[in-house]
């Protein structure tokens, strides 16, 4: 129901009339103003509107489930933006590692060099060529911790870290990614359709929307209501009269309202086609996300498997190159070569494990999975 209550009060003219205090005399016209004042109170209660506040209640109740979708969706998109983030410093962090690495190796040639040379045993280009090294490694040793300190950034605002005085800290491991390869594409995606918040979500979106159509349509129904009111407007100086009140029952129906209700029913109509297109265009993305991040996964285990042979024999080869350099047999330019090949496939190694750990955070996203 819906009460109200109303105060007025008005200065006009009014008719001729005989004065109050001489019946012969007359009062009133055109310049003689007087007050009026009044108060009021209305009630109405919708007694039945043939669903139309059913129909729009249950509307509401559908699109806020699915805005409690949307909002779980967000928090997952949420979840894996801060998880790459992670991954992404963990990688730029072991990257460090390799460019310290190398840095020291370097150093610890250049030194070589400039006691062969002390000795009159190598040329003295040897030197400048190892200090030369020496040098690319320090920068690319800034170059990586500079990449480093922006992966952090990235990572405090994926988080949403507001306090300055404190900062994320990531570890040099990664997370242990999963034994087996994904399964077959048709299972994932089957799990998927299942698992995705956002495909329960446009059904309650679609849902909605059809219950909203429904809701203009009921529109054009009529409503009957209970109606009840008092009145009371004493006059100028005459505070006698009693109040009033009514009571009674309408039934109303609007027959023309300009158009609105057919708007209405074009735009619920225009909402219910745009969620199903919506639902629609992501089954038609879920299979190409899935297949993509599977086949991601599959080629990045092997990249795996084959960077990490490869970091063994560079480290190998450059074992033996040193030992050729220290007895004297080897040149710098044999030293670079196979520092050069340690560093690139150590670096490779570490690609190929962050590609292998964002292909199954991508892939979790894609089934809907946490």
């Amino acid at each position: 129901p819906t009460v109200s209550l109303s105060a007025s009060a008005t200065v006009g003219s009014s008719g001729l009339r005989p004065c109050t205090n001489d019946a012969t005399q007359t009062c009133g016209g055109f310049f003689d103003p007087t007050t009026r004042t009044g108060l009021g109170a209305q009630a109405s209660w919708r007694i039945y509107d043939f669903g139309q506040t059913s129909l729009a209640i249950h509307a509401a109740e559908l699109s806020a489930e699915a805005t409690r979708f949307a909002l779980q969706s967000d928090v997952l998109d949420v979840r894996t933006g801060v998880e790459i983030a992670y991954l992404e410093a963990v990688a730029r962090q072991r990257l460090i590692t390799v460019a310290e690495t190398t840095v020291k190796s370097e150093e610890v040639h250049l030194d070589q060099a400039r006691k062969f040379v002390a000795a009159q045993a190598k040329d003295p280009i040897e030197v400048v060529q190892a200090q030369a090294r020496a040098a690319n490694a320090k920068s690319s040793l800034a170059q990586a911790q500079s990449a480093q300190a922006i992966a952090m950034a990235n990572l405090r605002a994926a988080i949403g870290w507001l306090d300055a005085t404190r900062a994320p800290v990531v570890t040099n491991t990664w997370p242990t990614p999963p034994e087996q390869e994904p399964v077959q594409l048709v299972a994932l995606v089957e799990q998927a359709r299942k698992d995705r918040i956002e495909i329960r979500g446009f059904d309650k979106e679609i849902a909605a929307a059809q219950a909203n159509l429904d809701a203009a349509d009921a529109q054009r129904r009529p409503v009957l209501s209970a109606n009840a009111s008092t009145q009371w407007g004493p006059g100028e100086g005459d505070w006698s009269p009693e109040p009033t009140w009514s009571a009674g029952i309408t039934l109303s129906w609007d027959l023309l309202d300009g158009g609105r209700a057919r708007a209405e029913q074009r735009i619920a109509k225009a909402n219910l086609l745009s969620a199903q297109a919506q639902r629609d265009s992501l089954l038609v993305l879920l299979t190409s996300q899935i297949e993509l991040a599977r086949a991601q996964i599959i080629a990045n285990r092997a990249n795996v498997v084959a960077s990490t042979e490869a970091v063994t024999a560079a480290r190998a080869q450059l074992r033996l190159a040193e030992a050729r350099y220290t007895q004297g047999l080897g040149s710098q330019i044999e030293l670079a070569d196979a520092q050069t090949a340690v560093t690139t496939a150590e670096g490779n190694l570490v690609t190929a494990e962050w590609q292998l750990a964002d292909a199954w955070a991508t892939l979790r996203r894609a089934l809907g999975t946490r």
